[in-house]
């Protein structure tokens, strides 16, 4: 199985040594890594004259050196400071007190005894910076600067997301660290503090624990570690607790009838993924997605446009680690599967070696080349970071539902209700009761693919943006001829065969015409039924009440609902 950590970021004290060096099994090891083609980095409190003088060869042993607590960077663009030195007129104070102080390009560092003697002096010349703690040692930095600041600026040199990291620490100054990454490991010897906020502590000490966990199944993928602080919540049980999965090293499965908010929770994934700077790509094939495309970070392709070329599609989601949802609704069946295979080769290569996408989104998988190719190859090698979205579950290929570890079904009655919930049943072992609540709107149930944790009922939580269902068909498309709206009185024999129709013809109905529609809930109830989309019939509903409560001329009418169409799906 690939691994999914593409990078491994180091402290050096206390976690690679116990010592001013490495032992040869331990720099074996990080060698090691390196060759399998990911990338460690060196994360010290250190100052970096003082680590070359005990490591001559540091920088030809690590990728990217992140040295002074964050606020030093080496790597192959050369040395520059992260932050303004601190000024130096504090070092002159400490000084003077007879206090030993070392300074770096940019830190000042001494020992933790001399504390409140360093407080003093920083209050008394109003000197903008922090002091942190590494065991019996003390840094003074400028205010910000952190290992986890300096490691960002790092991963963004070598082109990797701290989605794709994993770091190890053992003090306190290896908090932010921890934290910058997707994954945080103590050593044993480790502070407590530390230890508890780690995703895993090794069992053993400094350099020992590191060389074991560096040629060990997490780093090499072929074990799963879940992070503890990047979590998606689905929505909330009856009793308002939240309900969350994992954000990464899962694979889901959103199972339940069309038009059961399948694509509402997929939108919903997406948002919080992407508001925690994963990159996502979304493979739309009914134009489902367009809402998420206003969103910060989420660039739109295809649609009316022409595809993407591969090479294009790839620097989309290389650049900041961003995110596509990728609109294939203008193409027949036959196309998206072609430009599928087409693109499987670049986009997991460029997972191999980024990381980037960490998660792809297939709306409609049931109609989708899964179980062939390249696309096949990564579900069956136990690659993670895949979602399935579908009505009809039981046509997906075998290899899908093998690699699945959580199901959510969601209720509905529409085309395909029964096969899903027979799917979900027969494939979750548990009961139709425990999976069905024929409870309110926006229901659904959490499912443990490995049946290790009870079914969870919840509500879908609200997204912050907008979701249109098949907007292309309704906007340029022709609907069968039963679904076309036709006006009645003097407008009789016009008909609209598409959202872009009505929005024109409504706009030289008859007044007649228009109140003979709305006391009778017409254009609501064609709304509602043919383009399923609940907040525009809610806003068209609402008019119509006013209409007929005389709040409303029909000219008012038809300007709200020509609007509330404009800003929903003609912009």
């Amino acid at each position: 199985m690939p691994s999914a950590i593409q990078a491994i970021a180091l402290d050096y004290d206390g976690t690679l040594t116990e010592t001013d060096s490495l032992t040869a099994e331990t720099l074996e090891a990080v060698r090691e890594t390196r060759r399998r083609g990911q990338a460690v980095l060196l994360v010290t409190g250190r100052i970096l004259s003082e680590l070359r003088a005990v490591f001559p060869a540091v920088e030809k042993e690590f990728d990217a050196i992140v040295a002074e607590n964050g606020a030093v960077l080496a790597d192959a663009d050369g040395i520059r400071d992260l932050a303004t030195p601190v000024d130096p007129a504090l070092a002159r104070a400490l000084t003077h007190r007879d206090i030993p102080v070392r300074q770096g390009r940019v830190l000042l560092a001494c020992d933790t005894e001399h504390l409140g003697a360093v407080f003093e002096e920083i209050a008394r010349l109003d000197v903008d910076c922090q002091v942190v703690r590494n065991r019996a040692a003390m840094m003074v930095l400028p205010g910000g600067v952190t290992k986890g600041t300096g490691l960002q600026q790092a991963l963004g040199n070598l082109g990797i997301s701290r989605h794709s990291t994993l770091a190890v620490g053992d003090a306190e100054n290896d908090h932010a660290l921890l934290e910058a990454c997707e994954l945080g490991v103590a050593v044993a010897n480790a502070v407590d503090a530390l230890k508890r906020g780690a995703d895993l502590v090794l069992p053993a000490a400094d350099g020992a624990a590191v060389t074991a966990l560096l040629r060990g199944p997490i780093v090499g993928g072929t074990e799963t570690l879940r992070p503890r602080k990047y979590r998606l919540t689905l929505g909330r049980d009856a009793q308002g607790n939240p309900v969350r999965i994992p954000a990464s090293q899962v694979n889901l499965l959103l199972a339940g009838a069309s038009c059961s908010g399948k694509s509402y929770l997929a939108g919903l994934l997406v948002e919080q993924l992407v508001r925690m700077s994963y990159s996502v790509l979304v493979v739309d094939l009914e134009g489902d997605h367009q809402g998420l495309v206003d969103r910060r970070g989420i660039l739109g392709v295809g649609g009316p446009e022409p595809l993407p070329s591969t090479a294009h599609l790839t620097a989309l989601l290389r650049h900041r680690f961003g995110s596509v949802v990728l609109d294939l609704s203008r193409h027949d069946p036959d196309e998206q599967q072609a430009y599928l295979f087409e693109i499987a080769p670049a986009i997991m290569a460029q997972r191999a070696v980024t990381g980037l996408p960490h998660w792809i989104f297939f709306e409609e998988a049931q109609t989708l080349p899964l179980g062939l190719g390249l696309w096949g190859d990564a579900i069956r090698a136990g690659e993670r970071g895949f979602c399935f979205s579908t009505f009809r579950p039981d046509r997906l290929p075998e290899v899908v539902g093998r690699a699945v570890d959580h199901v959510v079904f969601t209720e509905g009655e529409g085309s395909g209700a029964e096969e899903a919930l027979r799917y979900v049943v027969r494939a979750s072992g548990q009961t139709e009761d425990r999976i069905v609540s024929g409870g309110a709107r926006g229901a659904a149930t959490l499912i443990d693919a490995s049946q290790t944790e009870p079914p969870t009922r919840f509500v879908v939580g609200r997204r912050s943006s907008g979701h249109v269902r098949h907007w292309h068909k309704y906007i340029d498309g022709q609907l069968p001829e039963p679904l076309r709206f036709y006006f009645a009185s003097a407008d009789q024999g016009q008909v609209a065969g598409n959202l872009r129709e009505f929005h024109r013809k409504l706009g030289t109905c008859q007044p007649v015409t228009i109140d003979e529609h709305a006391r009778r809930h017409d254009f609501s109830r064609w709304i509602g039924e043919v383009l399923k989309d609940r907040e525009l019939t809610e806003l068209v509903a609402h008019a119509e009440r006013r209409l007929r409560a005389g709040e409303h001329s029909h000219d008012a009418l038809r300007d709200a609902v020509q609007l509330a169409i404009e800003a929903r799906y003609l912009e």
